[in-house]
């Protein structure tokens, strides 16, 4: 028994190595044909040899529509997914299709309308659904679009760009972020502060650290310290906390003498500092830790789900991943379990699937805690636009 647990967690750190991880930075790019040469781009670098376990795409219904012949791939977004074949990236459609030749060094997903790509020359730009060239690779870094506007490092400062590559807001900062909700946080002169998709400043740089206000108020770092500002600018909750999160369904979690509690947007403890960790966890909750102990409690403090899990994250979908001993399952925010704890990994919820960790490998749960899609593939990701990203091979 004691040899099968062994081989059980070996395995399971395996999984974790492949799937848990970030999906890699894409790196290079063929013409139409998989596995094609074309005289007129450099040959694959041997950093990217065709790979032993390939990559395809499966249903919901755990048919391997899209057959894995591809080296990476990408989620799909907008209708198409980036996928590599030894050194160079392109774009598929859901039949498999490619819809934008295999001519890239990297490729990122469709936002906006526009893929980000990167040339032989180390310069990125943005490619149409058509792949045509939309916005002409120059840039050495830049990010997707969001609000219509995409960062781009200029020399060594930061602006952003518009849809037709013009630049919209002059790179006149040290650092940026992308817009969120039409706000976007940047520094300049040492200080941070928050813009609008004009480039005018919501909130003047005056600050050590500054985010996008939420319902109202903007948490900011201020000699070391978080408060929150209202739109004036005003400090409408003065920064006393060692830390701070954005206020979400009127209740923010801060720090104070080496605790976490819940104030309102009056800044007023609703719930005392007297957690180790304390964040929202979506479904009018948030998740709580004390003394190495996870559960979840409501805007007034009562705890909903009690504090006896050993490790639990956000709910998405309706039902969060928890942990006790070594073991996952799943559970709805009335604290009902969806499933016992049986797995050895345990992933959010995606269009009505989770990815699990079982014996047999990785498999797909639904939302009543059956095995969707039983575990044939050496590595599986999440379900995206109806299509998950699987590795055929290895069993």
């Amino acid at each position: 028994m004691r040899k099968k647990s062994l081989i059980y967690g070996l395995l399971l750190g395996l999984a974790a190595l492949l799937s848990c991880q970030n999906d890699q930075a894409p790196t290079q790019g063929t013409p139409n044909n998989p596995g094609g040469e074309s005289a007129s781009l450099p040959p694959p670098e041997s950093d990217f040899e065709a790979s032993l376990l390939r990559w395809g795409y499966l249903n919901q219904s755990g048919e391997l529509v899209i057959p894995a012949q591809f080296d990476d791939g990408r989620p799909f977004t907008e209708g198409l997914a980036a996928v590599r074949v030894k050194g160079r990236w392109g774009f598929i459609d859901k039949k498999g299709d490619y819809a934008i030749p295999l001519e890239f060094q990297g490729a990122w997903p469709f936002s906006e309308g526009l893929a980000r790509v990167l040339d032989y020359n180390n310069k990125m730009g943005f490619l149409n659904r058509k792949g045509e060239w939309v916005i002409q690779p120059e840039y050495e870094d830049v990010q997707d679009f969001s609000n219509g506007l995409a960062r781009a490092r200029i020399g060594e400062r930061f602006g952003y760009i518009n849809r037709q590559g013009q630049l919209a807001i002059p790179a006149r900062f040290d650092q940026a972020s992308s817009f969120e909700q039409g706000m976007a946080s940047v520094k300049i002169d040492g200080n941070y502060g928050l813009i609008d998709t004009t480039g005018a400043f919501l909130i003047a740089a005056r600050y050590q650290k500054v985010s996008p206000f939420q319902q109202g108020l903007a948490r900011v770092k201020l000699k070391r310290k978080f408060g929150f500002i209202d739109k004036s600018g005003k400090m409408d909750i003065p920064n006393q906390f060692d830390n701070a999160s954005d206020f979400q369904m009127g209740r923010a979690p801060v720090k104070q003498d080496g605790l976490y509690g819940l104030i309102d947007v009056k800044g007023v403890f609703i719930v005392p500092p007297k957690y180790n960790q304390l964040w929202y966890a979506g479904e009018s909750l948030w998740a709580a830790e004390k003394e190495g102990r996870y559960g979840y409690i409501d805007a007034q403090g009562q705890e909903i789900i009690p504090l006896e899990f050993e490790q639990i994250y956000s709910f998405e979908n309706g039902y969060a991943p928890y942990r006790i001993g070594q073991l996952w399952g799943y559970l709805a925010a009335d604290g009902a379990l969806l499933t016992q704890p049986e797995f050895g990994l345990a992933w959010a919820f995606r269009e009505g699937l989770a990815r699990v960790a079982t014996r047999r490998g990785i498999a797909f749960i639904n939302t009543k805690g059956e095995i969707a899609i039983s575990p044939h593939y050496s590595d599986m990701r999440d379900f995206s636009e109806g299509l998950a990203l699987v590795q055929a091979g290895g069993r």
